[in-house]
């Protein structure tokens, strides 16, 4: 009779070592993952999120700060060229109110001027009840009473009935003083005003919010029940406490209401507002709840299979997805330029980091992108202030460290606006660049031509030597000589000119002193008559713009 044969295990086999330390690591592994990888999902979740929302936040902040910026240089436009002879003639003014308004219906509620006491002396449209109202109370008047541009706490409208927000800038007469101020009004909701804030929904419960900290007021919300409510008192949300002082960085906050949500913020630098995208929490990291589910379900089915194949396949199979988190993870940390992962096989592995690298283009695609537009006009695709002062400062360093100079010229359109009047802003538009066009020929390749305003134009001269004024009265001539060709705009001719100012400096020269003496001197050669430029003083002598001296060419 043969031996009964048995089967036991031993355990100083290496073989049996392993598969027990593979089955263990299974054990320990599932566990780890059960409790330790979502709070490294929620935690990259939580970083990936909040970057989401502060793109979003920015977007919109930048997007109301346009609108508000466009109301606010409208009735700066309307009352330079508003005659004060019609604050003693209503109809006459109701009536040049009214073509404004038709030209460029900015306030969709209309227009009003209100005089010193605050009375409405025209509107338009007309409303009956508001001819001869008071306004005196308002806070938007006794701020453009005191000579300031003022934007309004947003209230529900006397006459209109729906949320407004009035923006009022006050006129004044030739000696400074307020003579009247005019009123703009918009409803919160109108096609043309903050479209962004209410079209944009984040998930399924979250937001947009758009808040005054001085009035301590929602201004605008996605969410219709949240206009024109007060904020919550200090203390019931953290996060909207530092928010309100100025602090702009996103975080996880318990709101009025007691949800937990992710939020970030955005200045409106033109107003004081503040935008902040939230997102309740239990959205963000619903994936991770489906995690943690999957991982409790599946490592109940793979632990028999995975105490066969574990040390002998799984090492092989993970061993490229750990190459390529170890890859990821040294360009998150910074130790090496964000570049596409090596795709090893065409598995699940490599597609997934196949996608990675799609999603890395992306994103570097993007932040090109934004990087562009945060720098450069839009219209005219020319250098923006923000990256004319980054260059000059530039500039000036240079000009420091070799004693060198350098010249800026602030060139202002003439005759523009009766294209703008005649044609539309679709002509202007077109005027303007072919005027950077020219221009860009005109001027050196190292040298910028950046657009500073609607119809004006910069050119930073640097790295001049001794003929430093020389060269930027040859660059002046030569923009000067652009505008001697009519522009042919819709198969007609259309004359532009420009005054030019002019102002050199050296590397002790602040950059606003430079800009603030061209400027000054432009305006000279305006007064001068036009079509010339104008030279400022010595940059650090040029605060008073009597001193700058015209040559006429």
């Amino acid at each position: 009779m043969s031996p009964t044969m048995t089967f036991r295990p031993n355990l100083n086999s290496l073989t049996t070592r392993i598969i027990l330390l593979g089955v263990m690591f299974l054990i320990v592994g599932a566990l780890g993952r059960l409790f330790f990888l979502t709070d490294y999902l929620r935690e990259d979740l939580t970083e990936l999120t909040a970057s989401q929302l502060s793109t979003m936040a920015n977007y919109v902040a930048q997007d109301v700060d346009r609108d508000i910026v466009a109301r606010r240089d409208f009735l700066q436009h309307v009352v330079e060229r508003l005659p004060l002879r019609l604050l003693g003639k209503p109809l006459e003014l109701q009536e040049w109110l009214g073509e404004r308004q038709a030209i460029n219906p900015l306030f969709s509620l209309g227009m009003f001027v209100l005089d010193p006491r605050g009375v409405v002396l025209a509107d338009f449209p007309v409303l009956p009840d508001r001819s001869g109202a008071s306004y005196a109370d308002r806070d938007y008047f006794q701020q453009a009473m005191r000579g300031e541009f003022a934007i309004g706490r947003a209230i529900v409208g006397r006459y209109a009935k729906v949320p407004v927000l009035p923006m009022a800038m006050p006129l004044r007469d030739s000696a400074g003083k307020v003579q009247a101020v005019l009123v703009g009004i918009s409803a919160l909701q109108s096609p043309n005003f903050m479209e962004a804030l209410y079209a944009t929904r984040i998930g399924n419960t979250g937001g947009l919010l758009l808040i005054s900290p001085r009035d301590r007021l929602f201004v605008g919300a996605s969410d219709p029940s949240m206009i024109l409510r007060e904020t919550p008192p200090e203390g019931v949300n953290l996060l909207h406490d530092e928010v309100m002082k100025g602090r702009r960085v996103p975080g996880i906050t318990i709101n009025a209401r007691g949800v937990e949500e992710l939020a970030a913020a955005a200045s409106v630098p033109s107003s004081g507002w503040f935008v902040v995208a939230r997102l309740p929490t239990s959205e963000a990291f619903a994936p991770v709840a489906r995690l943690y589910g999957f991982v409790l379900k599946n490592t109940a089915v793979i632990l028999p299979i995975f105490f066969f194949v574990m040390f002998f396949t799984m090492r092989h199979l993970m061993r490229p997805l750990m190459n390529a988190a170890r890859h990821a993870d040294r360009m998150t940390q910074g130790e090496m330029p964000l570049e596409p992962l090596p795709v090893v096989r065409n598995d699940e592995v490599g597609h997934l980091t196949a996608a990675f690298n799609r999603v890395l283009s992306k994103l570097l695609e993007s932040r090109a992108e934004l990087d562009h537009l945060a720098h450069h006009d839009m219209l005219t695709a020319l250098p923006n202030r923000q990256l004319l002062a980054d260059r000059m400062k530039q500039a000036l360093v240079r000009a420091q460290r070799k004693h060198g100079k350098v010249a800026v010229l602030f060139l202002d359109l003439d005759g523009f606006k009766p294209i703008n009047d005649s044609l539309g802003h679709e002509a202007g538009d077109i005027a303007l660049r072919e005027v950077a066009d020219r221009l860009s020929a005109a001027i050196r390749r190292e040298d910028t031509l950046a657009r500073v305003g609607g119809d004006e134009f910069v050119v930073l001269l640097s790295d001049l030597g001794d003929r430093a004024r020389e060269s930027a009265e040859f660059v002046a001539n030569k923009c000067l000589a652009v505008f001697r060709q009519p522009f042919v705009i819709r198969g007609q001719d259309c004359r532009l000119g420009t005054s030019i100012g002019i102002a050199i400096g050296n590397g002790e020269c602040s950059t606003d002193k430079l800009l603030i003496a061209a400027d000054q001197a432009m305006y000279q050669a305006k007064d001068a008559g036009r079509g010339q430029f104008c030279w400022a003083q010595e940059c650090l002598l040029c605060t008073d713009g009597d001193n700058a001296r015209c040559d006429i060419h």
